[in-house]
């Protein structure tokens, strides 16, 4: 005895869409499994991201520590400024100048910009030769990235000077600050203070400056030597 036609081609039916459910399901399955396996990737990324994040603020925090109580003198031909820093508030700025002075770098470089009432600037290179027109556009060959932080800029200040373009970083250059500024809290790292020899700033923020140059001291005013003790 046959089976009617409709039971057989329902058999057929239903067998093709098991068929098509089972290929359904292992296409899914496939997919779940790449989404798993890319889950899976980016877990182990950030995790690594995440560790490699504290390992870089443990490594801060030993420098931050190691600077902490460092002080320097700046030895000029007009006197002796003595400054403290803040190496919690700027740790790359601190350590790029206690490194540069406890290697010489400042020595011999010269107060290339003073205006009273403002600040006192020095710290370019080209300014141990003798091109004033070359004078305030040194610096060294890497820059630092900037750490601006709520610090006032008041007189004493120690900050870093840096060019128009932010991107750009910071180099070697510094300035102290003789008058309060407050158009440059923010926009410059201040990264130290004046502990004693605010005299001596005074002096040389006042000293007569050159007709040809803009701002520069008629007569050199040179940084000697940067002493760096705790």
């Amino acid at each position: 005895m046959h089976k009617p036609s409709f039971l057989k081609s329902g058999f057929m039916a239903f067998f093709a869409g098991m068929l098509l459910l089972s290929c359904g399901n292992s296409e899914e399955l496939e997919r779940l499994q790449r989404v798993n396996a890319d889950l899976r990737s980016q877990n182990r990324q950030l995790q690594q991201e995440i560790n490699d994040l504290n390992e870089k603020d443990d490594q801060m925090a030993f420098l931050i520590d190691q600077m902490r109580h460092v002080k320097a003198r700046i030895i000029t031909t007009h006197g002796t400024i003595e400054v403290e820093f803040f190496p919690s508030r700027a740790p790359i700025h601190t350590f790029n100048f206690i490194t540069r002075a406890e290697s010489g770098f400042y020595d011999g470089t010269k107060f290339h910009r003073v205006i009273p009432g403002f600040m006192i600037q020095g710290g370019d290179p080209n300014t141990k030769g003798d091109d004033r027109l070359s004078y305030g556009q040194g610096g060294p060959l890497v820059a630092i990235p900037h750490e601006f932080n709520p610090t006032p800029h008041e007189p004493g200040i120690l900050s870093m000077a840096r060019v128009s373009d932010k991107s750009a970083g910071a180099g070697s250059q510094f300035f102290i600050m003789h008058g309060r500024s407050t158009h440059l809290d923010g926009e410059y790292t201040a990264f130290g203070q004046v502990t004693d020899g605010m005299d001596v700033v005074d002096a040389i923020a006042n000293v007569p400056v050159s007709t040809q140059h803009r701002d520069q001291p008629a007569d050199h005013v040179i940084i000697q030597k940067i002493e760096v003790f705790r």
